[in-house]
């Protein structure tokens, strides 16, 4: 179980990171493909694991983070995103629960293009264009307003007859390939900001704060649907709406197909997966929506995604390429993958040059040798994964990959878990892979948090053997500090400082820092809560431990094992002279914290008393679930300053709210 939990722990900080680079800073590192399908593993992997799900998850809210530099715009309605299928099983899946959903009522379906662009709202009023704005969280946009008022395909005034006093248009602002190429020659020429794919050069172009900027780029609309339609209720199907927009002046895709057979659906996605490369814009599968509106209303939503459309993704190119080589790292708990090294290769604009081989079994099941020619392939399976090896194509200069009977690091005898599937070093902080890693864990935000002390400087401590273990961070100087490059003595003095307060701590908090395999965040949390003290839990026995819900036999035993070892009962001995525990809040505050036993909470907006971690921290404690959307079901919204859009939803819905100074009476 705990290694799904860190497969799930892994897939969020790779696709945390790749919208950091998406969104904040319009430079792509992955492609589009490989970022959908390891958000689908993702859900995936949470939803048959209810219990990983965290607030901050990527699953848990909808479309980029805002960027500063624009004013906010609140949409009308969300603006969800579209749930994904990747093959014909996955899309037969989503027909079957359409079916179940509508009974014996006969489907049609409307396909389109899924242009791949940038999703914008148009407000006309009047048959006026008024307002325009991103998707952004779904809920709250970026206002880009002039920009879009100097794209040439979008209208400023409708035209014909008939038109809504508000109509809300929804579709992708992109650039075509040509218009690309032309752009990156002339950025060339001109040394400015080379854009690796069309929709990332859209995107920058369309958050320019010089319209002029965007005018210049020749960037290209097409709609796909509507937020409201008010008086045209009578158009009683998605493509008759489209139709409808089409003949107002709003461009739309001529490519859209009405069928009921999910074999011609098939047959329309196979004709664009190889047409796509001939058309001059980017397209990255096709969308299948329920035609009738009525159907619609009754198939209806989640929190993330319509239940009646989904888009069927185009799979990524599989490219040959040669295998240089194979390492071997070791992880925080000591566990080693191998990693393979080939010659680089693009796929969707992608540069790759390595991918994990897993586990022992990965290599041993190809018969995988060195200087192989192998199959590499993007989306769809484990990405990037090897997926064959082409026997023929090898040559006699082929050696066998051995994987190794000692530790890489620190030269000790490498132990074989055959059930688990996983080879581990069992040196710990003796090993220097395991105690990078250990110090960084150590250290990191949800454990013993010290600000200013990243996994740069605990590194470089390490090699001057300042650190060897965590006690000794509580024994560091600022001279030892100012040893380490760009450390002078304001920044070691804020060091010595923070490592200060870190000393105050949580029991939950120092459990998880100890590193102990397979105990994360969650599992911290039931024993801080079962055990009074460290030391009850340094003696509690194997039994009491598989007796906690949640903890079952392979976990109890880890825990069990951990502080059977004399070593470490020694190092959590001294941490605890070290280390003072905050009063468990639960206990003491009895009678307020029955209050919150039980609710869903939703937090929004800036607290100046307290960091939002801590808040969520303390309402755990008090026995609180903390969510990251505004839904029906939630009891109570918690709000300080600037908050956004999650303020009115509550609203609307009448959920009890309130805020930071009403919240500072239950915590005092």
């Amino acid at each position: 179980m705990e290694s799904i939990k860190n497969k799930i722990d892994q897939l969020r900080k790779k696709i945390l990171k790749y919208e950091y680079f998406y969104h904040k800073l319009d430079q792509p590192i992955v492609s589009d493909a490989e970022y959908d399908y390891l958000l689908s593993q993702l859900y995936s992997l949470e939803l048959k694991n209810k219990q990983f799900i965290t607030s901050d998850s990527p699953t848990q809210r909808i479309g980029s983070n805002l960027i500063d530099k624009f004013k906010k715009s609140v949409h009308f309605f969300p603006m969800l995103s579209l749930d994904n299928a990747f093959n014909l099983k996955g899309y037969l899946e989503f027909e079957t629960r359409i079916k179940k959903l509508v009974s014996n009522s006969v489907v049609n379906y409307c396909c389109e293009l899924k242009i791949d662009g940038i999703a914008v709202s148009l407000i006309y009023e009047r048959g006026i264009l008024t307002r325009a704005s991103t998707r952004g969280d779904g809920y709250v946009g970026e206002n880009i307003t002039k920009n879009v008022y100097t794209i040439k395909s979008i209208p400023l005034i409708l035209k014909g007859s008939k038109i809504p006093d508000r109509l809300e248009v929804r579709g992708e602002v992109f650039m075509l390939k040509s218009d690309f190429k032309s752009l990156n020659q002339t950025n060339k020429s001109n040394k400015e900001k080379f854009f690796s794919n069309p929709r990332n050069a859209a995107a920058g172009s369309l958050r320019q704060i010089d319209s002029k900027v965007t005018a210049a780029r020749n960037l290209m609309f097409f709609a796909h649907g509507y937020g409201f339609f008010k008086g045209m209720e009578f158009i009683k199907t998605h493509y008759d709406r489209l139709m409808k927009l089409l003949e107002w002046g709003i461009p739309v895709n001529k490519n859209i197909f009405i069928t009921s057979s999910y074999l011609e659906i098939f047959n329309f996605y196979k004709k664009f997966e190889k047409k796509r490369f001939f058309i001059d814009f980017d397209i990255d599968g096709i969308v299948i929506k329920v035609n009738s509106i009525e159907l619609q209303k009754k198939i209806g939503f989640n929190a993330k995604h319509p239940r009646w459309a989904i888009a069927f993704k185009f799979s990524s190119k599989e490219i040959i390429t040669r295998l240089n080589k194979v390492k071997f790292q070791v992880g925080r708990t000591g566990i080693i993958t191998p990693v393979a090294y080939f010659d680089p290769i693009y796929i969707s604009g992608v540069k790759i040059r390595k991918a994990s081989l897993y586990n022992k079994n990965e290599i041993e099941k190809f018969q995988l040798c060195i200087n192989d020619f192998v199959i590499v392939r993007r989306c769809g399976d484990v990405i990037p994964k090897i997926i064959r090896i082409i026997k023929n194509k090898s040559d006699n200069n082929s050696k066998k990959i051995i994987f190794p009977l000692f530790c890489p690091i620190c030269g000790s005898k490498l132990l074989e878990d055959e059930k688990e599937k996983i080879v581990r070093c069992n040196s710990g902080l003796l090993c220097t892979a395991q105690k990078e890693k250990s110090l960084h864990h150590f250290f990191s935000k949800n454990a013993l948090f010290i600000n200013g002390l990243g996994p740069k400087i605990i590194s470089k401590l390490i090699k001057k053997n300042l650190v060897n273990s965590p006690i000794d961070f509580f024994y560091l100087k600022k001279d030892d500090l100012k040893k380490i490059d760009k450390i002078g003595d304001k920044k070691s003095t804020k060091i010595i400082s923070t490592i200060d307060q870190s000393r105050n701590t949580s029991l939950r908090n120092f459990i998880y820092a100890l590193g102990i395999f397979s105990v994360g965040e969650r599992i911290a949390e039931k024993l801080s809560e079962r055990y009074e003290s460290m030391d009850a839990l340094i003696h509690s026995t194997l039994i009491e431990l598989e007796n906690i819900d949640g903890i079952g036999k392979i976990i109890a035993f880890n825990i069990f094992n951990y502080f059977s070892i004399s070593k470490n009962r020694v190092l959590v001995i001294k941490l605890l002279k070290e280390i003072r525990f905050s009063v468990n809040r639960t206990k003491q505050k009895k009678y307020k914290k029955k209050f919150f036993i039980g609710k869903k909470i939703v937090l929004t907006g800036k607290f100046v008393s307290f960091s939002r971690s801590e808040i969520k921290n303390i309402l755990i404690e008090f026995g609180a679930k903390i969510l990251n959307k505004v839904s029906k079901s939630t009891d109570l919204l918690i709000y300080g300053e600037n908050f956004g859009s999650k303020f009115f939803q509550a609203r609307q819905l009448k959920i009890h709210m309130i805020n930071e100074e009403e919240l500072k009476i239950f915590l005092i």
